[in-house]
This record gives structure tokens, sequence and C-alpha cells, in this order.
């Protein structure tokens, strides 16, 4: 290693980043011109994603700025869990909801080449991100992005409906690592007392967006399982199945409206 690297590796361990050489080397690599500035900015343990503007999901190149969330690798399971479910006949359309970056709207949309969606999201600088993302990734002309809560939705039935909510309990947030809690938009993190308000939200408008046989997909936490369930049989859907990551450790719920 350079003199340069090692001082950088040095700083970032200090500052208590896990894996502080291959850290350093990434932002080396990425920002050359501007290390000295990068490292001080990982010092303080804004997100590498932030730094360098970009995230790979589903190996697609997704821009990403503080107005989203960081795609994440257990999310693929979203995307996994859909493809599998309609590998014979593709939806024709889908809805995202609180889409952030698009990355799960827009990864399925790289799959699926005769699929139009629409992405969902409260924050118009999210939206503003995701229509990017559409248009660097080549599925602008089949992806629509509306400005709009949950419940704004209506009047339309999809074949697929799928949503990474927010759904962490809102005393929990304080004890994430700062990399999450000091960085990321909280707007797309807290799930309110128990974790499930968003979740609640969801179910009651699922009603209205589904067509008849249509499966929702929908993120939830690691533990959720049980109680996400629960929340969704007591607003009349029916669960078909959970879904686990690769860590084993719930992540997908699969609902449909009941017969």
């Amino acid at each position: 290693m350079t003199a340069q690297l090692i001082a950088a590796a040095a700083r970032l361990a200090a500052a208590g980043i896990e894996d502080p050489v291959r850290e350093a080397r990434i932002l080396l690599g990425a920002t050359p011109e501007k290390f000295a500035e990068a490292i001080a900015r990982r010092e303080k343990h804004e997100p590498i994603a932030y730094i360098l503007g970009r995230r790979e999901f589903w190996s697609l190149d997704f821009e990403v700025s503080p107005a989203v969330l960081i795609p994440r690798p257990d999310s693929e399971t979203l995307v996994e869990t859909a493809l599998k479910l309609f590998k014979d006949t593709p939806p024709h359309t889908i809805l995202d909801l609180g889409t952030g970056s698009g990355c799960l709207l827009i990864a399925l949309l790289s799959e699926w080449k005769h699929a139009a969606g629409t992405g969902l999201d409260i924050s118009q600088a999210a939206l503003t991100v995701a229509q990017r993302n559409a248009e660097r990734l080549g599925v602008a002309s089949r992806a629509q992005f509306q400005h709009g809560d949950f419940e704004a939705f209506t009047g339309r039935r999809f074949d697929l409906v799928i949503s990474n909510p927010p759904y962490i309990a809102s005393s929990v947030i304080a004890g994430l690592d700062p990399d999450v809690r000091e960085y990321e938009p909280h707007l797309a993190l807290n799930g309110g007392a128990d974790g499930l308000h968003p979740l609640r939200r969801i179910a009651a408008n699922l009603h209205a967006v589904l067509a008849p046989g249509a499966p929702a997909i929908i993120e939830i936490g690691h533990d959720q399982g049980a109680s996400a369930s629960q929340t969704l049989q007591n607003h009349g859907l029916n669960v078909h199945q959970i879904v686990k990551d690769l860590g084993g450790n719930d992540r997908v719920i699969l609902v449909k409206l009941p017969q």
C-alpha cells in the first residue's frame, strides 16, 4: 500500500469504520482527485454510496442521493420473488409504493421487457432521482413516477404491487449505526411505534389497486413475519408466503385479495 492509502485507512479505522483498508481503496479508485475530501466525509460515517453518488442493485448502476434509501442486497429478495412468481407470464402493469430510487421497479422492468410501471413516492426529491435512474437505465418509456402518499393512487388496478415501506420502529432509530441514522432519510426508515404503521396504510389501499388474483409483494423487517402477516390479515388480505433472505431472516411477504 502507498503511504497515502495507509494514512487514509488509519483515519477510517480511528473513526470506527469496519474494513478501513477496503473502503480506502474503493474511495481512492473512485475519487482520485477528491480522495482527501472523500476520506473526510467517510470519517464522519457518511455512506460510501452517497459519497460516490451511486450504488449497484440487481447488477444495475443506480444513482443515489440523501433523498433516497440506499438499495441493499436484501431487497433483491423481492425482485427474485416476483420473477419466480411470474416466470411463465410476466405482468403487464406494476405499482411501486414508496419507490425511492426506483431500484425495485426498474430492476423488474429491466427483466420484463413488455411491462410498464408506476412509482409512487411522497418525496419529490426521491422521484427526481428515480426518473433519472429510469432514463439512464433505459426504461423511461415504460416507467412513470407520481408524487403522492400510499393512499394517493386509486382508480386503476395493477397486475403486481410492490413496496419497500418504512418498517423500523421509531424507538429503534436512535440506536442504528450512524451511517444510517445520521444520513439516510428517516422518511424512508421510520415505521412508527411498532414499525407497522406504513404497512397498515398499504394494506388498507391494496383492495383498490390490486387486479383480481394479482399479488402484492412487500418487504418487511427481519423479525416481522408474524406481526406483518397478522396486520395484513386484519385488513382482509390472504397471506400466501413469507420469503427469507440469504441470511435466513424474514424479508418479503406475498399477499393477495380474498377470492
